[in-house]
């Protein structure tokens, strides 16, 4: 994130800190179209009636992705197996 992108969100929560909560929920819609303006640019078809803010989000986050990102989390990732041992859990637990 450029200094830039820093300093402009500072600014931006500074300024929401002075508006009403009207004010402030027109500024959130506002964002709101504008991610997904470009989420359909990136993906066309993706269905965004279905999907909330934070999965808009994480879709984006998904489709920037580098090969070589790609490639770091597919070695980083770890079993279904794994995280329920991490979690002292089994996969007889999830059944009850």
């Amino acid at each position: 994130m450029s200094e830039t992108q820093k300093q402009n969100i500072l600014d931006v929560a500074n300024i929401m800190r002075k508006l009403s909560n009207i004010e402030t929920k027109a500024i959130k819609e506002l964002a709101e179209k504008m991610i997904d303006a470009k989420l359909l640019s990136m993906a066309p078809d993706a269905i965004l009636e279905n999907m909330d803010v934070t999965e808009k989000l994480m879709l984006i986050d998904e489709l920037t992705l580098t090969d070589e990102q790609r490639e770091q989390e597919r070695k980083e990732a770890i079993s279904f197996e794994q995280a329920l041992q991490e979690a002292g859990l089994t996969a007889d637990d999830l059944q009850d």
